[in-house]
């Protein structure tokens, strides 16, 4: 290769292109001058066409088929154009999402390991699910919207888009970003149509990829870590095709806030964890007290929050002691009232004590039995309807999985997710509450709208 190099540079030099003025206005005046800068030339161009070559790897040549215009970035304090961007959405298609999450969380969660720590995403699982619902038909379209609680696609359609534009922030502070896509198979003809319409109120980029390339995994799996800041980098296997399969379907979610008041690092000590089991480990402690401060404090738990500055929330969910997260999460009644009792009349103020352990971890969850639990089940049969995508028989889902990462320390919240489906205020102060949350605790993470964004549970704060 190298010996090409050295000829394309020689080509160059003995061209007949003249030499700028500036170079030539005093010839040097040593002897075999024109040598050494002929040697000298030729390794500088030898240079920049090695590093084309280089950079050539690091890129994603991608066959981009419908690509969506994202909402403009948005200073943190420039309030008349936060205000503009405002949209009213449907309180009922707010409801029924908000039914949905906590459905799906309560399914999710209550079957997931009790000696780790679990995350789980609806908002992420949702975007993904309607996507699919625009692109099924007939029954297999019917059946999903009445999973999602919804009365139509034309209502999913057009309140799915409004809540993507509220949901999103991207300023000096922090960042709430969906991203959804589509890899379509090279050897398949879509609808282009339907691709269009993904693109315009799904904000759905489509990208068609040949599937018998090994590298196209790693396309995907670079798309996703660009939407996600990042986090998960490199998970290759969780992006895998073959030729059987027609298209995987992808939405992602990553958040960062900060909180509106901030834990002074100086106050952070280690102290005990108490285990379910009853074994005890040290971690990390943030401290803070507030003289006045909203909780909640009924028989079974404890739930107070703390507000993040691009109006978000973080939830904490403590159950009594002798109770189980478990006992929360697995009724889905129970965990409903536990998440909205601060907006009930079961909201007091007063001094409260949070006691946070720092946490940061991963979690992978497997989605299609949850969904056929939850009812969609003809989107995984042969006989599914999915001619709004493309005439390609059988069409249908093979699989659902999610992967998610959370951290939280002194200055903020970072979480992210990504969900794949292949296709083949102040007041007098009224009692105290202490969130010491030394034992297994519930969390949630909300953004306008209280729209529900990530739920887990905290078995062991040490656990990554």
């Amino acid at each position: 290769m190298f010996r090409k190099l050295h000829k394309e540079a020689n080509n160059y030099m003995e061209s007949d292109k003249p030499l700028k003025e500036s170079t030539v206005k005093k010839p040097l005046n040593i002897k075999g001058s024109k040598k050494v800068f002929k040697i000298a030339a030729i390794i500088v161009v030898i240079g920049i066409i090695l590093s084309k070559f280089l950079l050539r790897g690091n890129r994603i040549n991608i066959n981009t088929i419908a690509k969506p215009i994202y909402p403009k970035k948005i200073g943190f304090e420039d309030f008349d154009e936060q205000v503009k961007r405002r949209e009213d959405i449907d309180e009922n298609f707010l409801k029924e999402l908000g039914k949905f999450s906590i459905k799906s969380s309560s399914l999710v969660l209550s079957k997931t390991d009790k000696d780790i720590n679990s995350l789980y995403s609806p908002i992420s699982l949702y975007m993904a699910l309607s996507m699919t619902a625009e692109t099924a038909k007939g029954e297999t379209q019917e059946e999903i919207l009445q999973v999602l609680n919804m009365d139509s696609i034309d209502m999913v359609r057009s309140e799915t888009g409004k809540l993507f534009r509220k949901l999103y922030y991207h300023n000096e502070i922090g960042k709430l970003s969906l991203g959804n896509s589509l890899w379509l198979n090279k050897d398949v003809r879509f609808n282009i149509n339907t691709l269009d319409l993904l693109a315009k109120d799904y904000y759905a980029s489509s990208f068609s990829l040949d599937f018998n390339d090994n590298e196209s995994s790693k396309k995907i799996s670079k798309w996703v870590s660009n939407q996600i800041g990042g986090k998960l980098e490199n998970r290759y296997d969780d992006f895998s095709l073959n030729q059987d399969d027609v298209m995987a379907l992808v939405s992602t979610i990553y958040f960062y806030d900060e909180w509106v008041d901030r834990f002074n690092i100086n106050d952070t000590k280690e102290d005990e964890f108490y285990l379910e089991d009853g074994n005890i480990v040290k971690s990390d402690f943030m401290n803070m007290k507030y003289g006045s401060h909203s909780f909640v404090g009924v028989d079974g738990y404890t739930v107070s929050h703390l507000n993040l500055k691009n109006n978000g929330r973080m939830i904490f969910i403590l159950p009594d002691e002798g109770l189980s997260p478990f006992d929360i999460i697995s009724d889905p009644q129970l965990l409903d009232e536990a998440i909205n009792s601060l907006s009930t009349d079961k909201r007091k103020m007063g001094e409260v004590i949070f006691k946070i352990p720092k946490f940061k971890f991963s979690s992978k969850l497997k989605l299609k039995d949850i969904c056929e639990e939850l009812g969609i089940k003809e989107i995984f049969q042969e006989t599914s309807d999915f001619t709004s995508l493309s005439d390609t028989k059988p069409l249908f889902i093979s699989d659902i999985t999610q992967s998610s990462t959370i951290s939280i320390d002194e200055k903020g919240v970072e979480a992210t997710a990504y969900t794949k489906i292949d296709y083949t205020g102040a007041a007098q102060p009224n009692g105290r509450a202490e969130m010491i949350l030394n034992r297994p605790f519930i969390f949630v993470i909300t953004g306008v709208e209280g729209s529900p964004l990530f739920i887990g549970i905290i078995n062991n704060p040490n656990i990554e």
